[in-house]
């Protein structure tokens, strides 16, 4: 049985804007804080970087440029319509499997609806670090939380920004 989470919502802005709003200021939206960011307390910078032409999202150690942690490959970047990259919980065995989270973009007139899965959550073992010690009937509405407070977190960066400039 596959185990996956669902949040979708709609922005203010076209589909274009969203996602570059979702790649290219990733680290002024996505949420702080331990629980959220890949580096735990170290401040850092969220971003999709680039290593001998594979595409990664990682954040940076604002101290240490150098120490970087990665959730996963960007395995889809289609501008305006679809990103998906693995996720690979930093405090995880190496050896757990990587799940997959698919963005899409789809535009309505003024609006753009995204979507987001992240999918195979039950390749995950019940010891992995990511549950908490939680089983799926838990554990899938606490990732389905924590995805829902990311996007709302891009909503507001979005909504802040078209009040200073016309971003549709």
């Amino acid at each position: 049985m596959s185990a996956k989470t669902f949040v979708a919502l709609r922005v203010e802005c076209d589909a274009a804007t969203a996602f570059e709003q979702f790649t290219g200021d990733i680290d002024q939206w996505w949420k702080q804080g331990p629980r959220n960011r890949l580096l735990g307390n170290r401040p850092g910078i969220m971003e999709f970087g680039t290593e001998n032409g594979v595409r990664y999202l990682q954040e940076v150690d604002k101290r240490r440029p150098d120490f970087i942690v990665r959730a996963g490959k960007v395995t889809k970047w289609e501008p305006a319509k679809r990103l998906a990259f693995e996720w690979q919980w930093p405090m995880a065995d190496p050896k757990e499997p990587a799940t997959l989270v698919d963005i899409r973009f789809s535009g309505l007139g003024d609006y753009t609806r995204i979507t987001l899965e992240h999918l195979s959550l039950e390749k995950l073992s019940i010891a992995h670090p990511g549950r908490n010690g939680l089983n799926d009937n838990r554990f899938k509405p606490m990732m389905t939380h924590y995805w829902q407070a990311h996007l709302v977190s891009l909503r507001n960066r979005i909504k802040l920004l078209s009040r200073g400039s016309n971003l549709a």
